[in-house]
Formats: structure tokens, C-alpha cells, sequence
């Protein structure tokens, strides 16, 4: 997918870059976000799927390290830190099944702490790709940014089922998503939301994927 830089520059600023540029490309990768709707569903948000959340915001995002502060009451190193888990994620490709297991028992582990204390919230995931710059490490599933900017999502969401004798894995695509949300999404992200097997050209569009350390 060719994307036009006068219509999507503003989105993806690597496409006004020069040709020949020496300008390091953000690196992209795929994660799940929660989507939490606001106002009687008038407008959403979107977090992580763990209980030390972050809501994420349209353009730049930026890392900040939850652990212990310092005496001044700051972070006491920037993320994301080596030998610490902080940065902004993301998955090397939609392989890693891992992450589609998760959203299941996150979803279930969710509805079981909210029956005990409120209503039961009405659990949504999004499968969105993002682009990672300024420090970055790469690990072997994904990597952890300094920054970090949703580029797409997708209405689709990996789905692994087994088949056969031998229960050998095989993933498809499932929609999610809602043409309310869909556009929701779009409206206040101000990126293309796609089907699963156009996310991959989009977000090369963005940056590059690396492979796992």
C-alpha cells in the first residue's frame, strides 16, 4: 500500500523525508490496546491490557518509568532502562500468539475482578500498530521505546485455533470491531483503521520491523 505523503504527512512524518535521508526510521510492532469507552460510549481511550495501565494519545507518546522515585520525586532513569521493564511495547510480528492468549485471560481475569466490585465493563481489544524511536531495545518478542505514536489499526484481531490429529496451530482473522468504534478510533487517533492483512504494508510505511534479539 503507497501512501501519499501531501495527504498522510501529517500522520507519518517519515514520509516527507528527503530521499537519502540519513534520518534513523522508527522501528514498528503490533500490540493489543483496551479500548474503554467514555460519556455513555460519546468518546473512547486506550490503555495497556496490565494493571500499571497507560492511556494512549494521538501523536507522540511518551515513556515515563513507574518504579520507585527519586529523592526529588522523579523517575530515577529515563525509559526505557536497561534491566527494568519500562517503555512503551510492542511485538516483533502477529507470530507471537502469546499476546492473542493474553487479551483472552486478561479479558476473563478482568470480568471476575470487576463483578466482585462493579458492573461488568464492556470489554473491548484493538490490534494497533505502532512505531517506536528515540531509545529502543529490542528483545526477543518485541521491543520497549522511548517513544512511541499509534500509526494503524486494524478491525481484526488474530484468532489461533487447532486443527488436525496433532492440534497444529493455525490463526486467522476475526473482526472485533464495530463500525461505531471503527470510526471512533479513527476520528480520534487520526489513522486507518484496516483489515489484518493490509496492517503489515501500512506500518512499513511508518518504519521498519527488526527482528528479535
Amino acid at each position: 500500500m503507497q501512501l501519499d505523503p501531501d495527504v498522510w504527512g501529517t500522520v507519518f512524518p517519515e514520509l516527507r523525508a528527503a530521499a537519502g535521508s540519513a534520518q534513523t526510521r522508527p522501528v514498528v510492532g503490533f500490540r493489543v490496546n483496551r479500548i474503554h469507552f467514555i460519556g455513555n460510549r460519546r468518546s473512547l481511550a486506550l490503555t495497556g491490557l496490565g494493571p500499571r495501565t497507560y492511556f494512549w494519545e494521538p501523536g507522540r507518546n511518551i515513556a515515563v518509568c513507574c518504579g520507585p522515585l527519586s529523592g526529588f520525586g522523579n523517575p530515577v532513569h529515563e525509559a526505557p532502562a536497561a534491566g527494568c521493564g519500562c517503555g512503551l511495547y510492542a511485538c516483533h510480528d502477529l507470530g507471537e500468539l502469546q499476546w492473542v492468549s493474553r487479551v483472552q485471560s486478561v479479558q476473563r481475569a478482568a470480568r471476575l475482578q470487576w463483578t466482585r466490585r462493579f458492573a461488568i465493563p464492556d470489554d473491548q481489544f484493538v490490534l494497533t500498530g505502532v512505531a517506536g524511536s528515540g531509545t529502543v531495545r529490542i528483545h526477543q518478542r518485541g521491543w520497549r521505546a522511548q517513544f512511541a505514536r499509534i500509526v494503524a489499526f486494524s478491525d481484526e484481531i488474530p484468532e489461533r485455533t487447532s486443527i488436525g490429529f496433532f492440534g497444529r496451530t493455525k490463526v486467522r482473522s476475526q473482526r472485533v470491531l464495530s463500525e461505531a468504534t471503527v470510526e471512533a478510533l479513527a476520528k480520534k487517533y487520526q489513522v486507518p483503521v484496516v483489515s489484518l492483512t493490509e496492517l503489515p504494508d501500512l506500518m512499513r510505511a511508518a518504519g521498519d520491523f527488526v527482528e528479535g534479539a
